[in-house]
């Protein structure tokens, strides 16, 4: 790979260029296929998701509530005020919009009296169906309600001075969205300002810190085109774009810096350019690859899960880190080869090593020498600490975990996805019907019933220019002589659960007009129809009261319908209003199809539950459980009471279908987390050749996960009283069990280099953090430091994932990977490195863990004795421990350097001979093959030499 990134990098680079001038274009119309409402993003049919189809195919005429007007009053002349708004409204709707849309009076609504104090609610109705977005006309719809405001007060004064809001599920979406691209524009250029401090300052350079962004920049670019792809098939939810951004800033920076980091670690230490890129290449692209395909498969994990929402939000995560790691490790070495050394400007590798030089022998410190001088003082510590109170740190670690994890078992997450919405007019006004009515009253409940056949005649009345429904009940419907059939049924019914559950605030089931009619007139001891008629219509709700009204007025005589009289209600309830028709026909038609009870062809009832409590609430999810439990289970609940009157019954609604999708997810990702785990521990044995090592890794991001959800839960509800959503934990897992990861193996293969090189498992930990640590300890700042930016959000479910994302990395990054997992591969020992033959020896180790290559001891030589078929020269023979010890670092640092400079010569002659063999090696280039042949051959013999030397030297020692 190193040698085709060397030989073909302006190609490379020219490549990445070209595919994302193709991308642009469509990543740019990305925006247009993000959904907004969770809702709309189902997945595989749910009891809430059938019932929600039946209503959506065979109820037109259910009431329509996705954009409402809310006015609060406070007066009986604010309520008139409000009127007057209402009817300039609904004038100046009509006038832009026509027949796409329709207003209604919804009703008053309060938790006093409705004519001193409350609000108006007005329903916006969408006419056209899905062929139009009336979402995107909620800007137009709140300018027009602020005409109508100015035009009612020409006659009402007060009505200038009223609250509006206009709220409902398509507003609410445009107010997501738009709060959505204002978090992108605050949180991304801070990411981008914190990686470009951070990087500075490592790097004390300028392109540096430049260079990682911007590739991660590029790769963006292209990762929009791919979800601007998979929207047109599927949608995508609208955080998936935020997450894709902050993941592959923090992921891809991440790649960069681990190889431009690698690269001017070894030209530090003397290696030509290219010998320092290939080596770059080799180790840390291997270790790069190696978190990069973790990190996929933990995104790709989320593909697994039937719901639309998490199934894309995985592919697109995992396809953005897939990207932006292949532009790592080959965009970033193809401009390490074409600018060299540049790349540090304007700083240089001579710079670098003056500072250290100061660092170690004294000397005026600038900035960048304090930090080099902190950061060394801190590592060293932390290398002698891990080592020296490794049990410490484990019953530390034990210690804080029990809290940690009784606190991840006892909380509860949450569905409610009002809470996290962000802050806007569209959740204000749905707080404010929530404090002036039932909470339910917009997100209401559905009872979707399936009749064995149709119970009724449905059609419709035109009169006035309007369309009134009427029913003639079957004898499935209706019996009048047993009273028997679907409307008592569905009337008793409704009756017994609205005893049953103190939070149903109202239920809106079948009603008989007949029925009620014959039920006053008992319970009264009158059969005078305007005493009865007055009772009923005291009782109806406001939003058909109107209607009812009218009906009772043509029945009975009245012909001015301004102004209807309901002491003069005296027709009967089987009085005829016109032809065939009576009065039971028309209100029951208005009482159940104008309100979306009843189906179009009889055979579906929708009652209509509101709750008093917030809907997706803990007490309306436990509410739905028990109501699907007296639906469904045993022979007393309702479908099997009622069989022969129902087929299927289905809990439908926004609660409903939120209360499907969070059960069915943490059903689908007890299995995912299995997957998860089992992928990423079959991955990392292969990889690191050991048994125990990935599962100890396993393990450590698990405490952080864990450690994190209860840090989250303590912070978000403890602390600022908000839920925390039940997507929060899981996508913490996934995504922290990919990134996290990230550090663990950055650590790790840099433990089983050192091993390979020479060094024992203590001197190899304590060496690689040191030398990985600093890096390592930049990643976590960078990528969980860019998710915490998103604490910063208009929405508190991007502040959740922000949070959590972002402590979660930095936990594991700092603490796990700084203290707790080198701790423990102090006490693991060689049993960290244990594993199959045929792997290890790939690897240059024993089964057992212990070197291969490298003996038990070694020495090493003076740093300016000749390496390649030098003669060895003569060394004091070491006799004390603490110069047994010392003889031991300089052999395994000599071996190290000897094996890169082996590495190095197998890849020239590799490329030379891979030329020769397809005949584009000239004279000149057999030469300089033979050459580098001879000096391959020396230097492993030299290496040979020098060990064999080592072993005489330590035997004959008095402290060996």
């Amino acid at each position: 790979m190193a040698d085709v990134i060397m030989k073909h990098s302006k190609a490379l680079i020219a490549l990445w260029l070209v595919v994302l001038v193709c991308a642009l274009p469509f990543g740019i119309k990305s925006g247009d296929v993000l959904e907004y409402d969770m809702n709309s993003m189902s997945g595989s049919s749910t009891e809430a998701s059938d019932g929600q189809a039946i209503i959506d195919e065979h109820f037109s005429n259910s009431i329509d509530l996705s954009e409402i007007l809310v006015i609060s009053y406070s007066s009986s002349e604010e309520l008139a005020a409000a009127q007057a708004i209402f009817v300039e409204f609904q004038n100046l709707m009509d006038d832009k919009y026509g027949t796409k849309t329709t207003v209604s009076n919804y009703g008053t609504y309060s938790k006093g009296d409705p004519n001193v104090e409350g609000i108006l609610m007005i329903a916006i109705a969408n006419n056209e169906g899905e062929s139009w977005d009336i979402s995107h006309e909620t800007d137009n719809i709140r300018d027009l309600v602020k005409e109508a405001k100015s035009n009612a007060s020409a006659a009402y004064p007060e009505a200038a001075g009223l609250t509006t809001y206009v709220t409902g599920n398509d507003a609410i979406t445009y107010d997501t969205e738009n709060s959505s691209m204002e978090d992108v524009s605050k949180v991304d250029p801070l990411s981008i300002l914190l990686i470009f401090v951070l990087l500075g300052l490592f790097f004390y350079a300028v392109v540096t810190a430049v260079v990682p962004p911007a590739v991660v920049g590029m790769a963006y670019g292209i990762a929009l085109a791919a979800v601007y792809a998979i929207g047109c098939l599927m949608g995508v939810y609208y955080i998936t774009q935020t997450l894709i951004l902050v993941s592959m800033l923090g992921a891809g920076c991440d790649y960069a810096i681990f190889i431009i980091t690698r690269y001017r670690d070894e030209r530090k230490k003397g290696l030509s350019h290219e010998d320092a890129l290939k080596t770059a290449i080799m180790w840390g692209g291997e270790a790069v690859f190696t978190s990069g395909i973790s990190v996929i498969i933990g995104f790709a994990a989320l593909a697994l899960c039937d719901f639309a929402m998490v199934r894309t939000m995985g592919i697109i995560l995992a396809i953005g880190i897939a990207i932006a790691l292949v532009a790592a490790l080959t965009f970033i070495p193809s401009l390490l080869n074409l600018v060299k050394d540049k790349i540090f400007w304007p700083s240089n590798i001579e710079s670098y090593k003056r500072v250290e030089d100061k660092v170690q022998n004294g000397g005026k410190l600038g900035v960048h020498g304090h930090l080099s001088k902190g950061s060394k003082r801190y590592f060293a510590w932390l290398s002698r600490n891990t080592h020296k109170h490794s049990k410490l740190i484990a019953i530390a670690l034990v210690v804080l975990c029990i809290p940690g994890l009784y606190i991840f078992a006892e909380s509860e997450d949450s569905a409610d996805m009002i809470s996290v919405m962000p802050d806007s007019e569209s959740v204000d006004g749905l707080d404010l019907i929530m404090t002036q009515t039932d909470g339910g009253t917009i997100m209401p409940t559905y009872i979707v019933l399936e009749m064995n056949e149709s119970i009724a005649t449905v059609g419709s009345l035109p009169y006035g220019g309007m369309s009134i429904p009427y029913v003639i009940w079957n004898e499935h419907g209706l019996d009048p002589a047993t009273m028997t059939g679907a409307v008592p049924a569905v009337m008793r019914m409704t009756k017994d659960i609205d005893d049953e559950y103190e939070i149903v605030g109202s239920i809106s089931g079948l009603n008989s007009w007949q029925i009620m009619y014959m039920t006053v007139e008992s319970a009264l001891g009158t059969t005078d129809p305007s005493t009865i008629n007055q009772v009923l219509y005291g009782q109806m709700p406001s939003a058909v009261k109107g209607y009812v009204g009218m009906i009772l007025a043509i029945a009975s005589g009245q012909h001015d319908l301004t102004h209807i009289d309901p002491t003069a209600f005296d027709a009967p309830w089987n009085s005829h209003v016109v032809s065939e028709l009576t009065v039971a026909n028309i209100i029951d038609g208005i009482l159940n199809v104008g309100t979306g009870i009843l189906s179009d062809d009889g055979q579906y009832v929708s009652v209509m539950v509101i709750t008093t409590d917030k809907p997706m609430s803990a007490d309306t999810m436990d509410f739905l459980a028990e109501l699907r439990s007296d639906l469904h289970d045993g022979d007393e609940s309702y479908d099997s009471v009622y069989s022969s009157i129902w087929s299927a019954s289905y809990v439908a609604g926004s609660s409903a279908s939120i209360d499907d999708m969070s059960k069915d997810i943490e059903d689908q990702f007890s299995m995912i987390r299995i997957v998860v785990a089992i992928l990423l521990i079959v991955l990392l044995f292969f990889i690191l050749g050991s048994y125990l090592t990935p599962i100890r890794s396993i393990i450590t991001i698990l405490l952080s996960v864990f450690l994190t959800v209860a840090l989250t839960h303590v912070v978000f509800e403890g602390l600022m009283d908000t839920p925390v959503l039940f997507l929060i934990p899981i996508v913490l897992f996934v995504v922290l069990l990919g990134l996290g990861m990230d550090y663990e193996i950055f650590m790790t293969t840099k433990i089983r280099e050192n091993k390979i090189k020479g060094m024992n498992n203590d001197e190899a930990i304590d060496n690689a953090i040191k030398e990985a640590g600093p890096v390592i300890s930049l990643c976590a700042l960078l990528m969980g430091g860019t998710f915490l930016t998103l604490v910063l959000a208009n929405s508190s479910m991007l502040k959740e994932l922000g949070f959590a994302l972002g402590m979660g990395i930095l936990i594991d990054g700092l603490l796990m990977v700084g203290y707790v997992s080198p701790a423990l591969m102090h006490l693991m020992g060689d049993w960290s490195w244990k594993g199959p033959g045929f792997l290890t020896k790939r690897h240059g180790l024993n089964p057992d863990g212990s070197n291969m290559a490298v003996p038990a001891a070694c020495g090493a030589v003076p740093a300016d004795a000749e390496r390649i078929g030098g003669e060895m020269p003569v060394r004091a023979v070491p006799a004390t421990p603490e110069e047994v010890a010392k003889y031991k670092q300089e052999c395994y640092s000599e071996v190290a350097v000897r094996q890169d400079r082996i590495a190095a010569l197998n890849a020239e002659v590799k490329t030379l001979t891979d030329n020769k063999r397809i005949g584009r090696l000239d004279e000149e280039g057999e030469k300089e093959l033979e050459a580098k042949r001879s000096e391959l051959k020396a230097e492993k013999e030299s290496l040979r030499e020098f060990q064999r030397k080592s072993r005489e030297d330590l035997r004959s020692g008095k402290g060996q």
